[in-house]
């Protein structure tokens, strides 16, 4: 779901929520691949607010949560894993969520303060998109 300002509406993009949720997961993955693990480990304290500033970014106390307890792993690299994918599962989870608070808010601006929305419905191309990105892996 994207939202672009245009004059004196909004154009509210929408993707079904099947789709939405692969390209969540997709482009938490490629995240993770690109580096967030470092880069949250590069400002990673173990005892700071997570919950105030940029540390509450979605990522940011998920790979804290992951770095903490790896540091109390000594060489299994299994359980380091295991640990890491639960937070990249928070990752993806709280994402969805994030998105799901959107469009209520989208839907309380329509509906209580008669916002002026186009919806345009755009789940094919997307979903192509999606399915670009599986076969490429």
């Amino acid at each position: 779901m994207f939202k672009y300002k245009y004059g004196s509406c909004f154009i509210w993009i929408d993707v079904e929520q099947s789709v939405l949720n692969r390209r969540v997961d997709l482009r938490v993955d490629e995240m993770v691949n690109a580096g967030l693990v470092d880069e949250v480990r590069q400002i990673f304290i173990p005892d700071a607010d997570f919950t105030k500033g940029i540390l509450r970014s979605i990522g940011v106390p998920e790979m804290a949560k992951y770095l903490r307890k790896e540091k109390n792993i000594d060489g299994d690299d299994e359980s380091k894993k295991m640990i890491l994918q639960a937070s990249i599962s928070s990752i993806k989870r709280n994402t969805r969520i994030l998105i799901c608070n959107q469009l209520d808010k989208i839907q309380r601006l329509i509906n209580e303060k008669m916002w002026s929305v186009h919806h345009i419905i755009a789940t094919a191309v997307f979903e192509d998109d999606t399915e670009e990105a599986v076969d490429e892996s």
